[in-house]
């Protein structure tokens, strides 16, 4: 366990596996990144997914350009290599979740959906996590064998993807601005359509009312294009079923028909190139070496 002297209060953070559990309280604090992460393949350097819980007091979270209030009983999910400011203004406690972005995308490809939506605990799934988050904060990680920690860190991940599958996103539900819910609308018509192949801008501006101009507006402030984001979603959707259980007596051809690749043989080449094996592999249980799917992108 690790403790911050420097800090304007209490702060204890413990890393586990991949993942940063810290527990953070103090009178006021401010947490501010002006520029964006970069990709550095040499450095290093990774992308983070945040995952905030506020415990005591209020705080407000500037980023993509809009405000969100977090107030005790809120968990909130934010892209850690994104400028933002985090404003701490009262007596307040916390903990934050630090997971690495490109792996639990990898898991869950659905976990954007969570980005930038405030959430509250008494939901069921964010009830699990926020749980399992009170645990990992009272157990001291030292005294776990290395096996027991890599599964706990994985069951943290996990329950996280099973916020993003299983929380519904309702109208009610505010994204940080207006281009946010525009691109949450998008996606979401993407998701639902995702098996046909031949899904376009054009059809999402016949069943959204949005401009293709707009669309490819939103997308420009994106790390991705909407083609290469639909893309890399099949790419992964097809990743988690090949090794679901429910779809173990289907066919890899079938499944990829299912994500909206046409051609069998294309999907073979494309998901080599993104995840560094075949689909043929990957069912039969062969690990995926640690930076694939990190730095493969079409």
């Amino acid at each position: 366990m690790n403790t911050v002297t420097d800090f304007p209060g209490t702060y204890h953070s413990q890393l586990l596996d991949t993942v940063t559990v810290t527990q953070a309280a103090g009178a006021r604090h401010s947490v501010q990144r002006d520029s964006p992460w970069r990709d550095s393949c040499d450095s290093g350097a990774e992308q983070h997914l945040l995952v905030i819980w506020q415990r005591r007091g209020t705080a407000t979270l500037v980023q993509h350009g809009s405000t969100l209030r977090l107030v005790p009983g809120d968990m909130l999910v934010h892209e850690a290599g994104q400028p933002y400011r985090l404003d701490f203004e009262e007596p307040f406690e916390v903990t934050v979740a630090r997971i690495p972005a490109a792996p639990m995308r990898s898991l869950c490809p659905l976990v954007d959906t969570l980005l930038g939506v405030v959430q509250n605990c008494r939901q069921p799934q964010v009830a699990l996590l926020t749980a399992m988050a009170d645990c990992h904060v009272a157990t001291d990680y030292a005294v776990l064998p290395r096996a027991a920690a890599l599964h706990a860190a994985e069951a943290l991940r996990q329950t996280l993807a099973a916020c993003a599958l299983g929380v519904v996103v309702t109208e009610q539900q505010r994204r940080p601005s207006l281009s946010q819910y525009h691109l949450g609308r998008i996606r979401q018509y993407a998701l639902k359509r995702i098996g046909d192949s031949g899904l376009s801008i054009n059809e999402l501006v016949e069943a959204l009312g949005i401009s293709a101009a707009h669309i490819h507006r939103l997308f420009a402030g994106e790390a991705q294009s909407f083609s290469t984001w639909l893309w890399d979603t099949r790419l992964k959707l097809c990743h988690l079923a090949l090794r679901d259980p429910e779809c173990s007596s289907q066919p890899i051809s079938q499944i990829a028909y299912q994500f909206g690749f046409s051609h069998p043989a294309h999907f073979s080449r494309a998901y080599r190139n993104h995840f560094g094996m075949t689909p043929s592999a990957w069912r039969a249980g062969t690990p995926v070496a640690a930076d694939n799917t990190a730095t493969r992108r079409r």
